[in-house]
């Protein structure tokens, strides 16, 4: 069944697939002639970055290059047709090459058309050219251009991209002395970082479009004139999840759960794949037939089970392999937080008939939503399955409310995490204290439990109670940390890179979400798997180069395990008089 029989049958999910990843709308169209596309946009602070240099360089008389570097997919298209429309005049100036994988001539490749493209752009030609292109073009394109340019043609432009740090992660730095300029998409996320928590505005503003009452939203007057006078409104899954996606609880809950999501998994979410998200949450296909040729009927085809798992807090948490957003939020699913309290409250539940008064005590507002569900018989075996699912639908709603935070409580890593990530960007490394002291304690112990100022040298023998230990000293240094004068960061980097000083040497490790609640495990006492070794092995390396650091040219202590007390001996190595052996 085509989307056109859907408006037919006057259904509102026929609207909603204009949000599903195959719909062309989906991408968010490049004609913004069109009022759709128009109205769905929401600004980024990257657009302001791009505007901002477009209005500096229009009306130069000398060269300018604008590199609108990032990824596919992440917005750079959409960026310059918004831009078009919205700023004809100064953006009638620039030639825009928009494909740099692209060729203009059959018999020639794309690297061909880049040559001519920027070939004002030369060492030999940037003086005396007053030409202005905005290139819009991928990481790896750009890397490529410079490194083939054998004859080197772009050696200024090359010595831009290093010292901007286009290439390596670093977070792009204009010039404004320079004819060139870049804005990186890479620099920017889905999220910002402030000193309470990140934060989406463009994820909160994109959500806000789809739900809030406004003359140009045809989601809010489709809901309006296809849900309310429909005869499954209170039994249809789809409109009760566009009003849970319209309480600004439900949004703020949503939001952090994905921000949480991404950081965890180091996703990467498309303004497509988010559109579908939003579609996917609303919308669980598994029980409700998109191609149905009556779809008003279908809430009346589901079971209760199949109904309480189509209700949003279930199908944001509960739809793991549905697609890559979903499967990472199935890693930050409430249901998976255990502590006394919630284990204590799951037999309470488990041993309780009155599931409907359970869940209307702390959830009353949403009483709505399981009103289909009221006259259950949760005492007969029949229904456990229905009673499981209403489990789910409490906990996560609690969650997304935030209610219930006896029960659920936050994931202490996490908040440590983005709150040194907020925190190393500023460059306030007076406040990174914590997170240096784990990453230092995690590394000395990699190979074993150890005291202060030493690390375990691996020995072939794993099963020996004999210890092989080295004296050590690694101290954090803070050079060339960024700087940021800003409450709010929204370009920054998703990594800390924090640098250690030993012996006269430096070594740097990267820490992301994962990594530092490994290393938080191994201060605990965890030893790292074959296979944490695996996925990390950066973090491998760093402890190797430490590890060479470290005192076992001068001294080795041997530390026997096997006794009631302790027992230490030293080998230590002079160069007068040789090796020593003694007991301490």
């Amino acid at each position: 069944m085509d989307e056109m029989n859907y408006v037919n049958n006057k259904c509102f999910v026929s609207t909603l697939t204009r949000l599903r990843e195959s719909s062309k709308d989906a991408v968010v169209s490049a004609d913004f002639s069109d009022a759709y596309t128009m109205y769905m946009h929401v600004n980024r602070p990257v657009q302001d970055e791009f505007v901002s240099i477009i209005e500096k360089t229009y009306n130069s008389n000398n060269a300018e290059l604008i590199l609108l570097c990032g990824s596919v997919g992440d917005g750079k298209s959409h960026l310059l047709s918004y831009c078009k429309a919205k700023y004809p005049e100064m953006m009638s100036k620039f030639y825009i090459h928009n494909d740099s994988t692209a060729s203009l001539y059959i018999d020639k490749p794309a690297s061909f058309t880049l040559v001519e493209v920027m070939k004002d752009f030369a060492d030999e030609h940037l003086a005396c050219s007053s030409r202005k292109v905005i290139l819009a073009i991928n990481l790896g394109t750009l890397s490529n251009f410079l490194e083939q340019d054998k004859d080197n043609r772009f050696l200024k432009l090359k010595e831009y991209v290093d010292k901007a740090g286009i290439l390596d992660q670093r977070e792009c730095k204009d010039n404004e002395n320079e004819c060139f300029h870049c804005v990186n998409f890479a620099d920017y996320h889905l999220y910002e970082l402030t000193s309470e928590g990140a934060k989406s505005e463009y994820v909160s503003g994109i959500i806000t479009k789809i739900t809030q009452n406004d003359p140009d939203n045809i989601f809010y007057k489709e809901y309006c004139s296809c849900c309310k006078n429909c005869d499954a409104y209170k039994r249809c899954p789809v409109r009760a999840n566009y009003e849970l996606l319209s309480d600004v609880k439900v949004q703020s809950g949503v939001i952090s759960s994905l921000i949480e999501a991404i950081v965890k998994n180091k996703l990467i979410v498309s303004t497509r794949s988010l559109f579908n998200f939003i579609y996917e949450i609303l919308v669980d296909e598994r029980h409700f037939d998109r191609g149905s040729l009556e779809p008003r009927k279908e809430p009346d085809k589901m079971n209760s089970i199949e109904y309480c798992n189509s209700l949003l807090p279930n199908t944001l948490f509960g739809r793991s392999g549905a697609s890559e957003i979903l499967e990472a939020m199935s890693t930050v699913d409430p249901m998976r937080i255990r502590n006394e309290a919630i284990d204590d409250f799951f037999v309470f539940y488990e041993n309780s008939v009155d599931i409907a008064d359970i869940f209307l005590e702390d959830l009353d507002e949403y009483e709505s939503l399981i009103e289909r569900l009221k006259k259950t018989k949760f005492s007969e075996m029949a229904n456990h399955s229905i009673k499981e699912a209403m489990l789910k639908l409490f906990v996560r709603l609690c969650w997304l409310t935030n209610k219930r935070q006896d029960l659920l409580t936050d994931d202490q890593d996490y908040i440590e995490y983005m709150a040194a990530l907020y925190f190393w960007n500023k460059g306030e490394f007076k406040s990174l204290k914590n997170i240096y002291n784990i990453v230092e304690q995690g590394t000395l112990a990699w190979n074993g439990p150890v005291a202060k100022n030493e690390m375990q040298i691996p020995v072939g023998n794993k099963k020996t109670d004999y210890h092989l230990i080295q004296e050590i000293q690694i101290k954090p240094t803070f050079d060339k940390l960024p700087v940021v004068n800003k409450n709010v960061l929204f370009s920054f980097q998703d990594e800390l890179k924090l640098k250690y000083r030993y012996n006269n040497d430096v070594a740097e490790i990267e820490i992301d979400f994962a990594l530092y609640s490994l290393l938080k495990k191994v201060v605990d006492g965890y030893i790292p798997s074959a296979n944490d070794k695996r996925v990390n092995v950066k973090c491998v390396e760093f402890v190797k180069k430490i590890s060479n650091g470290g005192k076992k040219g001068d001294f080795l202590i041997i530390r026997n395990l096997t006794q009631r007390d302790v027992i230490e001996y030293r080998l230590e190595y002079d160069e007068a008089f040789g090796y020593s052996f003694e007991v301490k």
